[in-house]
């Protein structure tokens, strides 16, 4: 199977006879987030490419074999009672309440500080995890831009005092950027994370791909609203991608904010290392406007393991899954909590739930002792079950997958649910998600942890902008 063209996953879908629907069910990803691929406006990453071909081979085989159907393939499936997706009114009459949960002091309500509050717009906010932290931070998020519907809809069940001030960066003239000053005064920050699918480790570029220019436009608003300060954060592979003309993204984005007025700073931040229960790096750029005279910088880390720690440093020690999730309902596949309409789990084909059974906490299914018990094909990096007492991996928008990587719980047989994702992700319990399920865990798994967020806000706050 090769794949060396912009819709090789139309082809391969077509010459199957299969509807877009069916392959989303059967590579078990949101039907939105397959479209987006075959449209060009995003791209798998090279482990989403290799779990694409598996299971297409996997299909065929079946189909030759003539002994599973496709209905059969995912009868177990649909015998599942999957909760019904949530709406705004739903959460009228849901209250969820965990006293021991590591985040019982923090909630999305608004906080009363008696201080004057710093402003800030979110651009590419997502669901909110930037600028909920921000707002932990004591930040008043006066507005903010979303283009995926999704995202804006949970974003607005969350901030109803946050303006929507536009959906699509590239369509914002500068007149309506221009008149945000205006309506708001002067903005303290402006942060946000512009995506970074137009860009490529190897191989061929396309000069026209939009989201090439959205880092771009990041720069526009900043120069047009002149904030005192921004946060610009991304995947770490960010540090090695190039454009089309040969040059480091990184150092074009440095460049381009110098030219517009700003001193510019960045380096690669591990969330674990600031309170959340979760190893996530991500590149983080803070500018500061050159007329303040101060020197941007980035916060030093909360967090550390014991093996890290010296006499010098007196933070706290690293979260780990245990700290995230221990205090939450034990469940297999299939099931779900009468009581937290977040905490539920999708059901497993049988023949997996066999292989991950015998695998013990911290290994893979790959690594399991007799070879008919592994799966057939692919890396010990996946179907792999995480350990109670080390931050959880990556939470990706695919954490629902038991043939992900690194995302079977420690003890039970089964990928792990939204209220758990987003506990490692470091949103508080009554952080409400309405909306498909399937772009719910999209939003989650795309989000900045807010603790991160927090962190990033407060130091920005306390130490880049104190006193002014």
């Amino acid at each position: 199977m090769i794949f060396d063209n912009e819709n090789w996953i139309v082809g391969e879908r077509t010459k199957r006879g299969l509807s877009q629907f069916k392959l989303a069910k059967i590579l078990d990803i949101p039907n939105t987030k397959l479209c987006s691929w075959e449209k060009g406006k995003s791209s798998p990453s090279e482990d989403e490419v290799q779990f694409i071909k598996k299971k297409l081979e996997g299909f065929d085989r079946k189909i030759d074999r003539g002994a599973i159907t496709l209905r059969r393939l995912y009868q177990g499936r649909a015998k599942q009672q999957q909760p019904r997706y949530l709406t705004p009114d739903d959460w009228k009459s849901i209250s969820i309440n965990y006293p021991d949960s590591y985040l019982v002091n923090k909630s999305i309500k608004k906080t009363k500080s008696k201080q004057k509050k710093h402003t800030a717009i979110a651009l590419f906010a997502g669901c909110g995890g930037m600028s909920l932290g921000f707002k932990w931070a004591d930040f008043n998020v006066v507005g903010f831009v979303e283009l995926e519907e999704s995202a804006r809809h949970i974003y607005k069940q969350n901030f109803s005092d946050s303006v929507e001030l536009g959906t699509d960066v590239l369509k914002l003239t500068d007149k309506e950027i221009l008149s945000w000053k205006k309506r708001f005064g002067e903005i303290d920050v402006l942060c946000g994370g512009p995506p970074c699918q137009g860009f490529s480790l190897v191989g061929k570029r396309d000069e026209n791909d939009y989201r090439n220019q959205l880092y771009k436009e990041y720069q526009r608003i900043a120069e047009l609203i002149r904030p005192k300060a921004f946060v610009l954060e991304n995947v770490r592979l960010l540090t090695s991608m190039k454009d089309s003309d040969g040059k480091y993204v990184v150092e074009k984005i440095v460049r381009g904010f110098e030219l517009i007025g700003y001193s510019v700073y960045y380096g690669i931040l591990n969330a674990v290392d600031y309170g959340v229960p979760q190893s996530r790096e991500r590149v983080v750029f803070i500018g500061v406007d050159k007329k303040l005279g101060i020197h941007p910088s980035l916060p030093e880390p909360s967090h550390t393991s014991p093996e890290d720690a010296n006499a010098l440093f007196k933070g706290k020690r690293r979260l780990t899954f245990k700290d995230a999730c221990a205090d939450l309902k034990k469940l297999e596949a299939g099931k779900q909590s009468k009581e937290d309409p977040l905490h539920w789990t999708i059901n497993h084909p049988e023949h997996v739930l066999e292989w991950l059974r015998l695998t013990p906490e911290g290994k893979s299914a790959h690594e399991n002792d007799d070879p008919k018990m592994r799966p057939p094909s692919g890396y010990n990096t996946t179907y792999k079950r995480l350990k109670w007492d080390e931050p959880s991996s990556t939470i990706s928008t695919n954490f629902n997958m038991i043939s992900g990587s690194r995302n079977v719980h420690p003890t039970s047989t089964r990928s792990l649910t939204i209220r758990e994702a987003m506990r490692c992700q470091s949103f508080p319990d009554d952080f409400q998600i309405i909306g498909n399920w399937g772009d719910a865990r999209t939003a989650i798994g795309n989000a900045v942890p807010p603790l991160l967020a927090e962190s990033l806000a407060a130091h920005i706050k306390n130490i880049i902008l104190k006193g002014q």
